[in-house]
């Protein structure tokens, strides 16, 4: 019986080579996206605890799942791979925090000192080239690494002011999965846009970002996190400990065992223990080995989508991918997101492409097809999929389709989640080589 659903098919190979096109409705025999339960879909984590509970209802959009958690701490949301577990371990991080305020030796130490601590971090924040002006001459030697951030940061205020991506040729990225600026920074204000771009100099001199770190760090949290509540209190828990002269070993004492986690292997140590100039720095020489431009060095080390712990995981990655043809050639498409969720989809896909280069075989060569793929030294693509539920779609279909004659050898696609029944049966008709939830695809970074 001849197939009904591949309409898309018909369309030239030669217009098909962008990702996830726009083109719902064309077919009227395509998935329409799940709404899954969340019983059949939360593996290893209990749906409801004394400080969160995941709805029932998880609409997907042919390629990420949406959760919804409600806590004492609002509402939140998470969509990607890993970004469930990470916003629930957040929310067991809001709770040891809230622990620690509440304990006498804490509010003691920080009766007289917290308001004035979160007065300076707003002056820095507001006024930073009149605070770093203002700092001791006997702590100028810290400037030498800090340089990294001035350059890239705060002389560049006016691409965040104008809401402008450096160097970013329009439409680019615009149909990657990871959703929409609307979607992923609801109210980000100009002064925080700044302070992610530009790094936090002055703070950072004066010692309390080693201890925020610190603190992350014990509470296995990425400091560098884009949830404001949680960045939020780790300031002002911060400032007024180092304020008062509680150290974190004194903080973590307050919180019992179970509210304080062991530091997770997905968040590297170079984040948790690396001064934000340093690691700037170290990006930025990671990168230029790697034959990627000093401008768009620059530009990615001062791209308002991704944090500083998105660039380090994305430097890591690319450095595990050593001999690997075409790394400096993907910044180009890397640069050009126009979401945090579609930044996270691309360092994941990068991550997984080198988990895949350094355990399973080496790749040859990196492209850009729409998304970042590898190529075998056998010729066969490997396309890594950071999704959490692939449904067909005319947007897969496309994609899958403009495979047909550009390789001698079927693709493998390995999904960190999983693919409906349907997306399956149409890739393996296709003659593509599947892996679904494999060890190496959960190990993606879920970067925040």
């Amino acid at each position: 019986m001849e197939k009904r659903y591949s309409c898309s098919r018909l369309v030239s190979a030669g217009a098909v080579l962008a990702i996830w096109l726009p083109t719902f409705g064309m077919c009227d025999d395509y998935e329409v996206p799940a709404v899954l339960p969340a019983s059949d879909t939360v593996l290893d984590l209990p749906l409801k605890t004394d400080t969160y509970e995941i709805h029932q209802d998880v609409p997907t959009d042919g390629f990420m799942a949406v959760f919804t958690i409600t806590s004492p701490y609002g509402e939140f949301t998470a969509s990607g791979p890993g970004m469930l577990a990470s916003r629930l371990n957040e929310i067991k991080a809001l709770a040891a925090l809230d622990i620690m305020q509440e304990d006498d030796r804490f509010a003691e130490a920080a009766e007289s000192t917290a308001k004035e601590a979160v007065s300076n971090l707003r002056q820095f924040i507001e006024n930073p080239k009149e605070t770093v002006q203002g700092v001791p001459d006997g702590v100028g030697r810290f400037f030498d690494r800090t340089g990294r951030t001035l350059k890239t940061g705060l002389q560049k205020i006016g691409d965040v002011r104008e809401g402008r991506l450096p160097g970013v040729e329009e439409n680019t990225a615009e149909n990657l999965p990871g959703g929409t600026p609307a979607q992923n920074n609801p109210g980000v204000s100009l002064t925080e846009s700044v302070a992610r771009a530009g790094g936090d100099t002055a703070i950072n001199i004066l010692g309390f970002d080693k201890q925020r770190r610190r603190l992350a760090k014990e509470l296995a949290v990425d400091p560098y996190s884009t949830n404001r509540i949680l960045s939020e209190k780790l300031d002002e828990v911060t400032w007024a400990a180092f304020a008062g002269g509680l150290g974190v070993n004194v903080l973590t004492s307050l919180v019992p065992g179970g509210f304080v986690l062991s530091t997770s292997s997905r968040l590297s140590d170079w984040v948790w223990d690396t001064a934000p100039g340093d690691l700037r720095v170290e990006i930025e020489n990671a990168l230029l080995s790697m034959g990627v431009g000093q401008s768009e060095t620059d530009q990615l080390l001062r791209h308002s989508f991704y944090t500083l712990s998105m660039q380090a995981a994305l430097t890591a990655s690319m450095q595990a991918l050593d001999g690997v043809e075409g790394r400096a050639d993907v910044i180009p498409l890397v640069l050009s997101v126009a979401s945090e969720g579609q930044a996270r989809f691309l360092v994941q896909t990068i991550d997984m492409l080198s988990i895949y280069h350094t355990e399973r075989e080496p790749l040859s060569e990196l492209q850009v097809q729409g998304t970042i793929l590898g190529m075998s030294q056998a010729g066969q693509p490997v396309i890594a999929a950071p999704v959490d539920y692939l449904s067909w779609t005319p947007l897969l279909d496309r994609f899958a389709s403009s495979f047909g004659d550009q390789s001698a050898v079927a693709p493998l696609v390995f999904v960190d989640g999983q693919l409906s029944k349907r997306a399956r049966d149409e890739l393996t008709e296709l003659g593509w080589n599947i892996e679904e939830r494999t060890p190496l695809a959960s190990r993606a970074y879920p970067v925040q």
